[in-house]
């Protein structure tokens, strides 16, 4: 046997004897870089995820992780496995996809997740020429967080993503507009009506948030460090990733929050909603369209794709 065979033959086997399901649970280890919050995302024991990191660690015969009370760190062959096991990750999500496509003649389908409320001309114009010239592709749209939208668009399981915070440099994006936000309470609260107010008159104040609107949290934006520098909404009472919840709960007493400044407004002029301070200087957030480089997509999704770059 010379020594290609024999090198052929080594990799038939390891690629034999790996359970391929220990890529998946070593994907999400990482990306939540604990075994426990793995576990909760998994649905298994603690016990179970930190058996299948050690099955991954002795069938590599490599350290992947180095675990210390305060320190989650990847070694090298961990950071090279994990960015190995995202490709294969995005390419298995959408096998059944492409092989259903295949029979069915390739017509596509484009999947969206947006966060909330998002009101773009250009966003708008760009579906519409697109279903236009493509009549049967297909569609759906799903309204979520940041977060989620975020993670979605690096599984690649997702054509497209519509949100703000901080964008991964792995992403490409499209500016689709800037938003102002404001505080804002409801006509029941004590601070309704009330002039010339400062930002320490909301210390303490009950706190209505969105769902990714997690101090200190990854995708901490503009509307989130005003929270943080002038340290109110401590006490979180209510939480939504609609901001049509979040002003349902503001107007009806629960607690301060944060609102796009347009659509707020309206609630303004019928004096449902009393602005708070900061009254200058407002917290902004950029809405951008995304997209990642990386994804296998189908013929409708590259079309889509296409059409952005050119526009």
């Amino acid at each position: 046997m010379d020594e290609s065979s024999a090198h052929y033959n080594q990799l038939e086997r390891f690629a034999s004897r790996l359970d391929w399901n220990l890529l998946r649970t070593y994907i999400v280890i990482v990306q939540e870089q604990s075994i426990t919050a793995a576990a909760d995302r998994l649905c298994l024991q603690q016990p179970t995820i930190s058996a299948a990191l050690k099955r991954l660690e002795s069938t590599l015969e490599r350290k992947l992780i180095e675990r210390r009370p305060g320190r989650f760190e990847l070694t090298h062959a961990g950071q090279t496995l994990y960015d190995e096991a995202m490709s294969i990750y995005r390419t298995v999500s959408r096998l059944n996809e492409f092989v259903s496509e295949s029979q069915a003649d390739t017509l596509g389908h484009i999947r969206i997740m947006t966060i909330s409320h998002v009101v773009s001309d250009y966003l708008d114009e760009v579906l519409s020429r697109f279903f236009r010239d493509h009549p049967k592709v297909t569609v759906s749209c799903e309204v979520s967080t940041t977060a989620t939208i975020l993670s979605e668009l690096e599984k690649c399981t997702i054509t497209l993503g519509v949100c703000d915070g901080v964008v991964p440099e792995s992403l490409e994006s499209r500016f689709l507009l800037r938003e102002q936000y404001a505080l804002y309470c409801g006509p029941g609260h004590a601070l309704y009506g009330r002039e010339g107010l400062k930002l320490e008159d909301l210390r303490g104040e009950a706190y209505v948030a969105f769902t990714s609107d997690v101090l200190g949290g990854e995708h901490m934006g503009a509307v989130t460090a005003i929270r943080a520098l002038a340290s109110i909404g401590q006490h979180v009472r209510g939480s939504a990733c609609h901001v049509e919840e979040v002003t349902r709960m503001i107007i009806n007493g629960v607690g301060i929050g944060v609102l796009p400044l347009h659509l707020a407004e309206p609630h303004v002029e019928r004096s449902l909603l009393w602005q708070l301070p900061p009254y200058h200087d407002l917290p902004e957030s950029d809405i951008q369209l995304l997209f990642n480089p990386l994804s296998r997509f189908n013929d409708a999704e590259q079309a889509l794709v296409d059409s952005l770059k050119q526009r």
